[in-house]
């Protein structure tokens, strides 16, 4: 089996997941994220492609969502960069991509996610949580409040 977009024996090229003319294209998700990371779409009337347990060169297997028709605002982007900051995003249009980029990781996710200490004022009172980064690649964050430290795939995307 060949990686999409490579030449298979024949010659011709494999597509493990249909092309979109118009939309967004999220790359380079963990395997066991994909799931995670379809979860965090709006529910809409958008046609949404999931390839699972793909093989990649440089992850082993990963994950690839095809949004059809929209492009995925901050607030996603954020929520996408805790789960899976690795990630790449690529734009389409009329079946070209029109960019192509990594995951925006932010220095503060602010009300984004809860902080994963149950005894943090934030799983307690009506404060918003904050939580900074302290290390991308894995992806570490640190609760302004309660000032522990945990994987951004920890958290639970509120």
């Amino acid at each position: 089996m060949t990686e999409p977009g490579e030449t298979s024996r024949t010659g011709r090229h494999l597509r493990e997941v249909e092309a979109i003319a118009n939309g967004t294209v999220i790359d380079h998700i963990p395997a066991r994220m994909t799931l995670k990371v379809a979860a965090l779409l709006p529910t809409s009337d958008d046609r949404v492609f999931m390839g699972l347990n793909l093989p990649s060169a440089r992850m082993g297997t990963k994950g690839v969502l095809k949004v059809a028709g929209r492009e995925l605002d901050e607030r996603t982007l954020s929520c996408l960069a805790l789960l899976a900051p690795q990630a790449t995003v690529c734009i389409i249009r009329d079946y070209t991509v029109v960019a192509k980029h990594p995951v925006p990781v932010p220095a503060r996710f602010e009300g984004i996610a809860r902080c994963a200490n149950p005894n943090c004022v934030t799983n307690h009172e009506k404060w918003s949580s904050r939580l900074d980064v302290v290390a991308r690649v894995p992806l570490r964050v640190r609760c302004f409040h309660c000032e522990r430290s945990f994987p951004g795939e920890e958290l639970a995307i509120i």
